[in-house]
């Protein structure tokens, strides 16, 4: 697992694998929708839209955390 500026900081708060299951909540927030960056000329943000599973890669990397308890490892 490689040291991140995130869980370097807080480990407690936000663990390497915690952005990856929308089903599995950041002690402080939700993680089952999200906000993109980019809005458009009326808006700062985007809408929010539902979280994909595995950040919307999960056809490509599911077999990566198949035998991982994403609640534990979060």
């Amino acid at each position: 697992m490689p040291v991140t500026s995130w869980n370097q900081s807080q480990p407690s708060e936000y663990g390497f694998y915690s952005n990856v299951s929308p089903d599995v909540d950041h002690p402080r927030w939700s993680h089952r929708s999200e906000r993109r960056i980019a809005g458009t000329a009326s808006k700062l943000f985007a809408e929010r839209i539902a979280t994909l599973p595995l950040n919307g890669y999960a056809a490509q990397v599911a077999p990566m955390y198949q035998a991982m308890d994403l609640r534990r490892w979060f």
